[in-house]
């Protein structure tokens, strides 16, 4: 049954909100379609577009710039048109996905990552940053970029699959407390090379646009499907463009009372509340080359530390 309040308070936020079709799509590849095959019908993607106001052209439009970028592959069979993951775009899928639904806060052992660009040839030196940028890097100074505890694992991934490991250099450092006034000087590096007080107030609007959504909600018995799939791509639309952009650095270098934390406890009960109805709305209009969507893969049910599953998802 449809929330009429709910219902003004969706129609809202998206007439307000600088909501882009080609991030919009790209969420709902990645929250609905990646745990299910990652491929869906033009036709499908239509459909499900159409709750957030946008019509057929702007959706062409949107999948035909994220096929130029690599993130998808069309294919044409008979009349009909089908989008897919590339094998190129899904490890970014799988770390964005990590990074979205598994929040993990490693310990911080008080050293830092450095990274040495010097040796680095110019075009690749552009394509290394952006890739250092995301698993949290930043610059602290010329040719030199660094995180504090980056995952050696991820970083030697990367230098790998880039071909790059003959053309930079690693260091690990720490910081030296020679007087009392050296920790608040780190964070006021941190503060100046991270983007620290943009992501601080981008915290802040999300959970303020968000707990209201979260009150309508908490108590519905049950959610009117459409509405349900609209709030859960909206909320993961928006928390995605956060957390991409959040180098996830340790507690001691952020401000008091950081908002990334209640931030994501918004965002897991949220989605507790609408993930199940949301996938009703999902799986009527979804359709893959061979039919209906294939079950959801079990690791979907991992997402924000265990969904529950009073209602079965297929």
């Amino acid at each position: 049954m449809t929330n009429n309040k709910l219902k003004q308070a969706i129609e809202d936020f998206i007439a307000h909100e600088s909501l882009s079709g080609t991030s919009l799509i790209m969420t709902v590849f990645g929250d609905s379609v990646y745990h299910r095959g990652g491929v869906i019908s033009l036709a499908s993607l239509i459909q499900l577009m159409e709750v957030f106001g946008l019509n057929e052209r702007s959706v062409r439009t949107a999948v035909f710039r994220l096929v130029q970028n690599g993130w998808l592959v069309s294919e044409k069979i008979g009349r009909t048109s089908y989008y897919r993951i590339t094998e190129t775009s899904r490890q970014r899928f799988v770390m964005a996905d990590q990074k979205i639904y598994s929040f993990t806060q490693r310990e911080w052992d008080q050293k830092w990552d450095l990274v040495l660009l010097s040796s680095v040839e110019l075009d690749n030196k552009v394509i290394l940053k952006r890739e250092l940028e995301w698993l949290g890097f930043a610059h602290i100074a010329t040719n030199v970029m660094a995180y504090p505890g980056c995952d050696h694992l991820k970083l030697q991934n990367l230098l790998l699959n880039l071909s790059m490991t003959d053309q930079v250099v690693l260091f690990k450092a720490e910081t030296l407390a020679l007087w009392q006034e050296s920790y608040p000087t780190v964070k006021r590096m941190v503060s100046i090379n991270w983007p620290i007080a943009a992501l601080q107030q981008r915290y802040e609007k999300f959970i303020q646009d968000f707990r209201g959504f979260f009150s309508d909600v908490e108590y519905e018995q049950e959610i009117d499907p459409v509405q349900a799939f609209q709030i859960r791509i909206l909320l993961i639309n928006q928390y995605r463009r956060i957390l991409l952009k959040d180098p996830n650095l340790p507690t001691e270098l952020l401000p008091l009372n950081w908002p990334a934390l209640t931030a994501r406890n918004l965002s897991s009960n949220i989605y507790q509340s609408v993930y199940a109805a949301a996938d009703e709305f999902f799986l009527e209009h979804a359709k893959t080359i061979d039919g209906r969507m294939p079950p959801v893969h079990p690791q979907f049910y991992k997402r924000f530390g265990g969904l529950k599953q009073d209602v079965l998802v297929t």
